[in-house]
């Protein structure tokens, strides 16, 4: 099992995002999440990651498969990846500073920009597919030297979904 989650919270044409604070990814735009706790299901985790986070109270998630990666030759762990919906964003006002860093709405294109040195590296080869393919995959990257060398994705055939509706605090 893996040890962490991540969840991208789209409105339209917009993700909130998180500003990092503090490593991994410092002073990076990425999703929200952190480690799953003794016993919890990545589904439970990313929720009451997101709630504490952010402030939000999502009941349902959409699985989108899990992102790992390889470091000088040994396996390094990785993070389940999750996608939700707004339905009413207008009620989270951004920015908005957090003990994680700093929420903000970014435009999906923005995000998705090849010359976008805002978000880590390896973001920019998965979240295509997360955002915009119905489809649960599982992306590897491999690491040497600090240096993403290798990225692979492969179309799972089953994920974890929870269904139910999304509530704004």
């Amino acid at each position: 099992m893996l040890k962490y989650t991540i969840c991208y919270i789209r409105w339209k044409d917009s993700l909130l995002l998180l500003n990092r604070k503090s490593p991994p990814v410092m002073g990076l735009w990425h999703g929200v999440g952190g480690k799953l706790e003794p016993g919890e299901t990545p589904v439970n985790s990313v929720l009451r990651e997101v709630a504490e986070e952010t402030g939000l109270l999502l009941n349902s998630v959409k699985d989108k498969g899990k992102i790992t990666w390889e470091v000088e030759g040994a396996s390094f762990g990785g993070m389940y990846a999750f996608l939700t919906e707004l339905p009413d964003p207008e009620r989270y006002a951004t920015p908005r500073l957090t003990e994680e860093g700093i929420l903000d709405w970014k435009p999906v294109e923005w995000v998705l920009d090849p010359r976008n040195e805002g978000i880590p590296s390896h973001a920019r080869h998965y979240l295509p597919l997360l955002l915009n393919d119905p489809s649960a995959y599982d992306h590897q990257f491999v690491f040497v030297d600090g240096r993403l060398v290798s990225y692979s994705s492969v179309k799972l055939t089953s994920g974890i979904v929870a269904e139910s509706p999304v509530k704004l605090i």
